[in-house]
């Protein structure tokens, strides 16, 4: 049967845990996000129903709606196809911890949802896919590192020491959050999701409805 190198069968979570942690999910979900967040801007469908709308930023708030169903809907179609090849490569369908799994899963869930809506934000302001293709791909494959290599310098120079901003962002959580997350941890990554969601979907909104389109 095959195992990992300790000897103990590989169980669906720590499949899970693997491709959640590295981003490799959230790729995909990023990529889709720009397009679709930036498809009816460019084919001039705003355009035409931009003024028949009560208020443009509704059409923000609806786009990050579907986005909400997208992000759901993929991450659970993931974790099926996860199963699939579990049981198809391994030969057998070790679980893990069920209850640790679904508190996991659903903590990135939300998190990657935020990403989404990060994503969404940067396609709308920037207006461009080229840049913001780059920027959320960048957000996906840690070349953010440096960046906050450099912010974490700037903050412990100024008397806040061993300070790192990877444990306040969203993609540093999603990376950082452990397969056995404390409620403490927990509540962080909810809270860190939800504010950033929040924020740059009403920055997006605000953007938008004063944009000359």
């Amino acid at each position: 049967i095959p195992a990992d190198t300790a000897g103990r069968k590989v169980t669906v979570f720590d499949q899970v845990y693997a491709n959640l942690q590295a981003k490799f999910v959230a790729l995909f979900l990023v990529i889709f996000t720009v397009l679709f967040s930036s498809a009816d801007i460019g084919s001039g469908y705003i355009k035409n129903i931009g003024g028949q709308v009560r208020s443009r930023r509704n059409l923000i708030f609806s786009k990050a709606s579907v986005l909400f169903v997208y992000t759901t809907v993929t991450m659970l179609l993931y974790f099926i196809i996860q199963i699939i090849a579990q049981q198809m490569y391994f030969g057998y369908l070790e679980w893990g911890n069920g209850s640790e799994l679904l508190r996991y899963f659903g903590i990135q869930i939300l998190l990657h949802y935020a990403l989404v809506l990060i994503s969404m934000a940067i396609a709308v302001v920037l207006n461009s896919n080229v840049f913001s293709m780059t920027i959320v791909i960048c957000l996906c494959m840690n070349t953010m590192i440096v960046l906050y290599g450099v912010i974490n310098h700037l903050i412990q120079k100024a008397g806040v020491e061993n300070f790192q901003i990877l444990k306040y962002t969203v993609t540093g959580k999603i990376a950082l959050l452990s397969m056995s997350p404390t409620n403490k941890e927990c509540l962080m990554a909810v809270v860190i999701a939800a504010a950033f969601g929040i924020v740059v979907t009403l920055l997006t909104a605000w953007v938008f409805r004063k944009r000359d389109i």
